[in-house]
């Protein structure tokens, strides 16, 4: 940097050095549905507020206000209550496709016009983002990006499942879908089967089953809703309390009556429902005695094509987390001199990171370094550096085994028998 003349003291301040790698927000989820805003909005101007646009909802307040109570047919504001009965509920991004004034019957709203191909939305010439297509456009507007894709009520259909994974696949996320309501547990199973509706192997797409029985609060009696909204309520209030490295598996789910169809269990019964779900690669709700209704399976639809760690769904959050973490940390050094100064501060920022996300239990371990084989003079002279991060996220204790013996040396110490 040139000196220009000065005569006294002065104090020049640097930044180098103090910048370090953040958690990206885990508790953040995109709610793509239906609301009845013609409920609470009487006209086109206030309600276009409220169509497809992302508006945040934090309380249950704040969802009644922006999307109206609950009524037939409409899937954000029950969602919104499944989500906020489990805990907290984090940030909720939600986006309503409904528009009272174009999806009607005559002159009465009608939520059966929405089409799934309105719930999967466009991007326009103009650049309006509708339906899940509005998830893109969340860190720009936002700064930063849902970590769980939500559609309860459209997500069994197997075009918006594959949206669903198209867009948690470009935001490192997870979506949550439904199984079809009305599935046995064989029909839920076949439905990974090659002509099923979902037959996939993604990591980044939890299937659940069967739906859950609620209260309705719409028609005072109890219905069948989508285990995905309850779900997703659990692993944010799991994020929220314990960190998203914990599995959100055997946990209460609030708000549950019975369910669709009976899951037995028992802990050491192989023949278990539970068993016969999970092994397919399904998340379901068990009850044993005392213990409530509770979620169910550690893996994802990855399972049980992949033998990979990211099929446990804990796993592949893990490496999201810290994958965007990574990527927000170096974006400080984007374009700086690659020096060896610059080199080794980008490379102990991230360790310290790892260093102490693996002193929470998130990691056995874990380092990243500048890749001095894969980096050679032609790529450097380019202006392209490697690192290499290697690391391996904590496991659950998903199957306990004892190994039980009798053994007669007890008879002998105890009676003082003779060897």
């Amino acid at each position: 940097m040139a000196a220009t003349f000065h005569h006294g003291p002065e104090v020049v301040e640097h930044k180098d050095g103090v910048t370090v790698v953040r958690d990206v927000k885990s508790a953040v989820t995109y709610l793509n549905g239906t609301a009845p805003i013609h409920l609470i909005h009487t006209t086109p101007e206030e309600r276009a507020k409220y169509i497809n646009k992302r508006v945040i909802i934090r309380s249950l307040a704040e969802a009644a206000a922006a999307f109206g109570p609950h009524a037939s047919g409409y899937t954000i504001p029950a969602a919104l209550d499944a989500i906020f009965d489990q805990g907290d509920g984090g940030t909720i991004i939600v986006n309503n496709v409904f528009d009272p004034d174009v999806h009607k019957e005559g002159v009465t709203p009608d939520v059966s016009k929405v089409t799934t191909a309105e719930i999967n939305g466009t991007i326009s010439a103009g650049g309006a983002a509708s339906g899940f297509k509005g998830a893109y456009e969340c860190y720009n507007k936002f700064g930063y990006f849902p970590k769980l894709i939500l559609a309860p009520g459209y997500s069994p259909t197997a075009t918006v499942r594959a949206e669903m994974d198209v867009v948690a696949g470009r935001l490192n996320a997870i979506a949550i879908a439904d199984l079809p309501l009305g599935l046995t547990k064989q029909q839920a199973v076949e439905a990974r089967g090659t002509t099923g509706s979902a037959n996939t192997s993604s990591a980044r797409v939890i299937l659940t089953y069967p739906h859950v029985l609620i209260e309705d609060v719409a028609n005072s009696g109890t219905r069948l809703d989508p285990l995905s909204s309850r779900l997703a309520g659990v692993i944010i209030a799991t994020d929220l309390e314990q960190g998203y490295h914990h599995s959100a598996s055997n946990r209460e789910i609030k708000g549950v009556v019975d369910l669709e169809v009976p899951i037995n269990f028992y802990p050491s019964d192989y023949q278990n429902d539970t068993n016969f779900l999970n092994e397919a690669g399904i998340v379901t709700a068990m009850r044993s005695f005392a213990t409530g209704f509770r979620t169910f399976g550690n893996r994802s639809a990855a399972f049980p094509s992949s033998a990979h760690v990211e099929n446990f769904i804990h796993a592949r959050r893990i490496l999201d987390m810290t994958h965007e973490a990574i990527i927000f940390f170096l974006m400080n050094y984007v374009d700086r001199l690659g020096t060896r100064q610059n080199v080794e501060a980008a490379e102990e920022g991230v360790n310290a990171y790892l260093r102490a996300k693996t002193g929470d239990g998130v990691f056995y371990g874990a380092d990243f370094r500048f890749d001095t084989q894969k980096n050679t003079p032609e790529q450097i002279a380019d202006g392209r550096f490697f690192y290499k991060l290697r690391c391996h996220p904590t496991s659950v204790m998903e199957r306990i085994t004892v190994d039980s013996y009798v053994d007669t040396k007890f008879i002998t110490d105890a009676l003082s028998l003779a060897a």
